[in-house]
Parts: structure tokens; C-alpha cells; sequence
């Protein structure tokens, strides 16, 4: 009796085992960023490509959840992958800037088992700071039987830098000029005679008051000198020149009167 249980025993053992080698081997659906570290300077945009992976098990329907930091990036535009039918539906199609979530959901005709590209993100850098994108728990990988095969969360490392401050032209200095110093203003000294009146001597009628200033130089010139004495004589010394010709006049009718009389003696 002993002995027909063992042999009971070793055969149940042989068909568990048989059943269990026999039994479909479920794979473990992940996502995979590239690149997986990401250095970028406040500003600037970068691409980052979502892989997926099934491990050889036929995945059909896919859904990506996406959380980053709404601070630091800004989501600018999301594309997917070759084959993928987008699914539109609320609650499966989502870029909400302010809370960071992504979430874009799709099928692959036929099933995909198979490493490929699931879709890539556009991000803009906002300001500096570091922070992680990483695939929410509520992504999923249907296979054939709706049976979901995601394995679990992955994330990338983003380390923004500020810009480099703008280099400022250096000015050449300008050489130092002296200023001159002004000179000291001499004022003359007041006259002698200040306050005292200056008193200009009378003249006759019609002849010309000359100042110092005005003064004529002197005539130097013989020519002058000579029509000045001519004129002398003519007047009479009188500078007068209506009496010159007056007595001019009578000058030559008693030289006329006298000739006349010499005249008239010879001829008696």
C-alpha cells in the first residue's frame, strides 16, 4: 500500500511539472527613455524618444502616462511612433502644462512583439532647476486576452542651467585731461583823476574839436607842406579863402591901373 502511494506521488509530481513547463511564459511590457539624462541650459528645447518594449509577447493596446515637472518644462508637442492608431478619448489623450502629465494612448494593428518606438515628446526647458520625467502606474500594455503586461515605473534625470551671462565689452579708458587754471583778472588801476570831470577847452565857430584819439598824424610829405603855404599866401593868412579872393582882385586892378599909367607916360 505504501508502495502504491509513492508511485502515485512520483506520477502527479511528472504531470504538475509537465503542466507547468507547458504554460505560457508572461513577459514584462516596459518603457525606456533616450537619452536617459538630459543637460540642457533655460530656453532651449530637446526632444526625448518614449521606447517600448513587449519581450517578444504580442502587446495590442498601450497607454503612457507621463509626469514631469510643470516648474522646469513646458510640453510643446508629442508624435507618434510608425503604426500606432491613436486613441482620442477622454481620459486617453492628454498635455496638461500646468499640473505636468502627459498621457497618450494607442493599438498596433495585429499586436507588436518587438522593441519600437512608441511616440517622442518636444519639451522646452522653462527655468533652471533639476528634476525627473517618469512613467506614471497607471500606464498599460493589453495583450491578446486584455491582460495587462506593464512591469512598472522608468524615468529620465533633466538638469537645467541658466544661460550664461552676456559678456560686456570693455571700454578703453580715456586718457586724463588737465583742466586748465584760469587766469587771475588784473583790474586797472583807477585814475588820478577819477570823479573828476574831463572839461573840453571852447573853440570857435566851424572848427573841428579833435579828441587824442582823433588826432591827425603829421604831414611829413613835402607836397602838403607846400599847397599849405600857397594857400597861406592866397588868404592872406586868413585862412579865409572869400577874402583871398577879394583882395586878389583888387591886387590885380592896381597892377592893371599901373601898367595903364606906365602906358600912357611913354606914349606922350
Amino acid at each position: 500500500m505504501k508502495y502504491k502511494n509513492e508511485t502515485i506521488l512520483i506520477i502527479s509530481s511528472t504531470v504538475l511539472g509537465i503542466a507547468f513547463l507547458t504554460m505560457p511564459v508572461l513577459a514584462a511590457t516596459s518603457f525606456s527613455f533616450s537619452p536617459a539624462s538630459i543637460n540642457t541650459t533655460q530656453g532651449q528645447s530637446f526632444d526625448l524618444a518614449i521606447s517600448f518594449d513587449p519581450q517578444g509577447v504580442k502587446n495590442y493596446t498601450v497607454k503612457l502616462e507621463l509626469d514631469y515637472p510643470a516648474d522646469l518644462l513646458e510640453v510643446k508637442s508629442f508624435s507618434f511612433g510608425n503604426n500606432w492608431m491613436p486613441i482620442t478619448q477622454a481620459g486617453y489623450d492628454l498635455i496638461d502644462n500646468i499640473n505636468g502629465q502627459l498621457i497618450k494612448t494607442a493599438g498596433y494593428p495585429g499586436g507588436l512583439s518587438s522593441t519600437a518606438t512608441f511616440g517622442t515628446i518636444s519639451f522646452s526647458a522653462k527655468k533652471d532647476g533639476t528634476g525627473a520625467i517618469s512613467v506614471g502606474d497607471n500606464s498599460f500594455a493589453f495583450d491578446a486576452t486584455n491582460q495587462n503586461l506593464f512591469s512598472g515605473a522608468s524615468q529620465a534625470s533633466v538638469v537645467i542651467t541658466a544661460p550664461a551671462p552676456a559678456e560686456i565689452p570693455l571700454i578703453p579708458e580715456m586718457p586724463s585731461v588737465e583742466t586748465p587754471t584760469p587766469k587771475e583778472s588784473v583790474t586797472p588801476a583807477p585814475s588820478e583823476k577819477e570823479g573828476e570831470e574831463e572839461i573840453t577847452p571852447p573853440t570857435e565857430e566851424g572848427e573841428e574839436v579833435t579828441t587824442p584819439e582823433e588826432e591827425k598824424p603829421a604831414e611829413t610829405a613835402e607836397g602838403p607842406s607846400f599847397l599849405a603855404a600857397i594857400g597861406n599866401v592866397i588868404t592872406f593868412g586868413t585862412g579865409n579863402a572869400f577874402i583871398g579872393v577879394i583882395v586878389s582882385i583888387i591886387a590885380l586892378l592896381i597892377l592893371f591901373f599901373i601898367v595903364r599909367r606906365i602906358r600912357l607916360r611913354k606914349s606922350e
